[in-house]
């Protein structure tokens, strides 16, 4: 009896060895199989864009740049954060000099060459001083009124009837480009236009940063609601693999509130919530 209980236990301590053998060995054909997808390190674009990305001593910081290095985390494939300007990041995007970029809407020219991977939303804002706030709800008592002046960032676009109302101003000569966000803010500061059209994640970091105006008034444009921001991974040069990936782990922040905390974290509960109350009203 004796020897046949140590015959059982050392054949079920060989299976058990077998058994764990296999799996290390599956484990490491996954491993090597994840390493010849991520044969090289991912370019992912990120330019100036609020809280949403920005270089703090030397650094990249911002909601993107901690959403791509949880990415990267659970992927297990290297992103590279490179910081550049915006229209050249299209540029190289789109040449497939670089792999994804960061805080887009989605657009059927760009889907045409890259996989649409959605995580959160953006708003438009009016900015308007106070003195001349009064009665001013959106962009149509904007035009209605003719003391005032809007100041907007060349480029920028909401889909919605707040485009209309943009060309209509620039039209009767009643609006003006800045060719950035910083000298769109030092306008409004001087008092040069009375109101601004500029994305949440723009003014909340400029007002944190002592930029704009601590007594401007932000008013929640009625026709410009919340816009869907993804990534864009360039399918002219990611493998389907990789962006399969990348989709899957990105759905799962999402689904399990990682991006919301982040939302959190660099734009604030209030604002946070804000952004959401407006989604509830689509």
């Amino acid at each position: 009896m004796v020897g046949h209980d140590t015959g059982t236990r050392q054949g079920s301590g060989r299976r058990a060895w077998l058994a764990q053998a296999f799996a290390l060995a599956a484990l490491g054909g996954s491993a090597v199989a994840q390493a010849a997808e991520c044969a090289r390190p991912l370019r992912v674009a990120v330019s100036d864009l609020g809280v949403g990305a920005y270089v703090e001593d030397g650094q990249i910081r911002g909601l993107i740049p901690d959403l791509v290095r949880e990415l990267q985390a659970r992927t297990g494939c290297p992103l590279q954060l490179v910081f550049m300007p915006r229209a050249r990041a299209l540029l190289d995007f789109d040449k497939g000099g670089i792999d994804i970029i960061t805080s887009m809407m989605q657009s059927p020219e760009r889907d045409r060459i890259a996989a649409y991977l959605p995580y959160g939303y953006t708003k438009h804002d009016l900015l308007v001083v106070p003195e001349a706030a009064a009665g001013v709800g959106g962009l149509a008592d904007v035009i209605r009124r003719p003391d005032l002046r809007l100041g907007v960032v060349r480029g920028i676009r909401t889909s919605s009837r707040v485009d209309t109302h943009l060309e209509q101003l620039l039209a009767i000569r009643r609006a003006e480009y800045s060719p950035d966000f910083a000298n769109l803010a030092a306008k409004l500061a001087a008092r040069r236009i009375q109101v601004a059209l500029m994305p949440n994640a723009l003014h909340v970091k400029l007002r944190r940063d002592g930029a704009l105006p601590a007594d401007l008034v932000v008013i929640d444009e009625p026709e410009a609601r919340p816009q869907r921001l993804g990534l864009y991974v360039n399918r002219q040069v990611v493998p389907p693999r990789m962006i399969a990936r990348l989709q899957q782990q990105l759905a799962e922040m999402v689904r399990r509130g990682w991006v919301r905390q982040a939302y959190v974290q660099h734009f604030g509960e209030a604002e946070t919530r804000r952004m959401e109350s407006a989604l509830g009203a689509r």
